[in-house]
């Protein structure tokens, strides 16, 4: 019985001596092979570059039309902008104060291959909930369109980027609660100029 016992544990380890390796050369020749099982990484898609335009430090000045959030007026702030995950996204923070007070806000902006169309997402210090918006290029503007809730009523809100050079462009947002789009501001970026090198000595 002893012997039966381990000629049993030596056959048995044998065979594993001899499938591990079989097994590590074929996951290998499955990499290595030409068109293989491993998907190729997908690539930010072309339409990425419209969001890219966005990207930088730019300093903002907003002039804010009387609406249900409140009387017309101004401010000024700072919108930051940088590339999000893989370059499949750019990520906004928007930094500002004016006749409303202080104001911060977080927006993800990305191209959506499935629904063939821009998406954002937008979270800030004045507007409950998550807003989001489709966009869609039309002709050289990057008009975003969505639904929000102001002064606890849903309205459709209409985002409209135009005006792009190298130094600025501008954002402006129109809202509709049933009686007819109306603006409700109007914000000009200008890149902020990058502080010159220290002189070499």
């Amino acid at each position: 019985m002893r012997k039966t016992l381990g000629l049993t544990i030596i056959l048995v380890s044998g065979w594993l001596c001899l499938a591990v390796p079989a097994q590590e050369k074929s996951a290998a020749s499955k990499k290595s092979a030409p068109g293989g099982a491993a998907m190729a990484m997908p690539k930010p898609a072309p339409e990425m570059s419209e969001m890219r335009a966005l990207i930088g430090t730019w300093t903002t000045d907003e002039a804010f039309e009387a609406s249900a959030m409140g009387p017309a007026g101004a401010g000024a702030g700072t919108n930051t902008v940088r590339s999000g995950p893989g370059g499949f996204s750019v990520l906004m923070e928007q930094r500002s104060k004016g006749s409303l007070g202080a104001f911060s806000g977080h927006g993800v902006y990305t191209w959506d291959p499935g629904q063939k169309a821009f998406r954002t997402a937008w979270v800030d210090s004045m507007t409950p909930g998550l807003q989001t918006e489709t966009g869609h290029k039309e002709g050289d503007t990057l008009v975003f369109t969505g639904e929000s809730m102001m002064a606890g009523k849903k309205v459709k809100v209409r985002d409209v980027w135009s005006d792009f050079t190298p130094t600025s462009h501008t954002l402006t947002s129109y809202s509709d609660d049933g009686s007819g789009e109306k603006k409700v501001m109007t914000i000009k970026f200008t890149k902020q100029e990058l502080p010159a090198p220290p002189a070499k000595k």
